[in-house]
């Protein structure tokens, strides 16, 4: 056959489109495994699900192709059965594909929970005991006593509250410590932390929150779980002491200028102290 003749022929024909389609069959899968790969390290923002049902939850999630598991529920009588109360990872955060998130959930009635014995404890000891159990520290009174930070006896609802008793898992627990002989303590800094974080510092100081302010750049939940604390009163000052159980005032922030600003001037203040 001349080669003329050949390439005319059906049989070159065939393989010609024969290639073709190899090569596209060969381009489609490699295409299909780089998508593949690059969604298989996806970075992405977890979606705010606070206040959510749990059936509308699972369903963000899924669209976000995560997933997530119920990891602990507290009861909240103000709220519907199954609405989402906490997150971990918060809202915001940067996660891989396929992340579990570990959710809490408003229970249908409250569980119970035998009270533990706080009383003669030292803070600390009482602060873990009552975090181990699920429940919640709100505010810390103090009352003449021989020795600082001891219990004197806990409080539920503005009553004491004795050994034994059962009380709804996450009830807010005050404490009334004694007051010693301590002639102050220093308020804690608390510029840049979240409000969970100044909270929990606070706390851990001796002394109660107080007034929280949210500025103009703080608009949704969301943006107050990424909001820092750029003022506080009183502030933050070695050379100064006050009273255990008083309150710290906060002001919090998702303006980066306003913490970068907060954080210089605490930082001169502290030098020219120092020097």
């Amino acid at each position: 056959m001349k080669s003329g003749n050949f390439f005319k022929s059906k049989l070159f024909l065939f393989q010609i489109g024969l290639a073709l389609l190899v090569t596209i069959v060969l381009v489609w899968i490699t295409l299909s495994g780089l998508k593949w790969y690059t969604h298989h390290g996806e970075k992405l923002s977890v979606p705010d699900l606070y206040g959510s049902s749990l059936e509308d939850a699972a369903n963000k999630i899924e669209s976000e192709n995560l997933r997530y598991s119920v990891y602990d529920s507290i009861y909240d009588p103000k709220l519907e059965p199954g609405t989402v109360l906490d997150q971990r990872p918060i809202a915001g955060a940067i996660v891989k594909r396929n992340r579990n998130l570990f959710l809490t959930i408003n229970a249908h009635k409250p569980e119970q929970v035998r009270f533990p014995n706080l009383v003669d404890n030292s803070f600390r000891q009482a602060y873990e005991l009552l975090m181990t159990n699920g429940f919640k520290i709100g505010r810390l009174e103090y009352n003449e006593s021989q020795f600082f930070n001891l219990v004197l006896y806990p409080k539920y609802k503005g009553d004491s509250i004795n050994t034994g008793s059962m009380i709804n898992k996450g009830a807010t627990i005050d404490l009334v410590l004694g007051r010693g002989k301590t002639y102050g303590i220093i308020a804690p800094n608390l510029i840049g932390k979240s409000q969970i974080q100044a909270k929990e510092k606070i706390i851990l100081s001796n002394l109660n929150l107080g007034s929280i302010r949210y500025d103009e750049s703080v608009l949704n939940h969301m943006d107050s779980l990424k909001a820092k604390v750029f003022k506080q009163y009183p502030t933050y000052n070695e050379d100064r002491k006050i009273r255990p159980g008083s309150n710290i005032d906060v002001w919090l922030t998702t303006d980066t200028i306003k913490l970068h600003q907060a954080d210089s001037i605490l930082q001169k203040r502290l030098s020219k102290l120092l020097y």
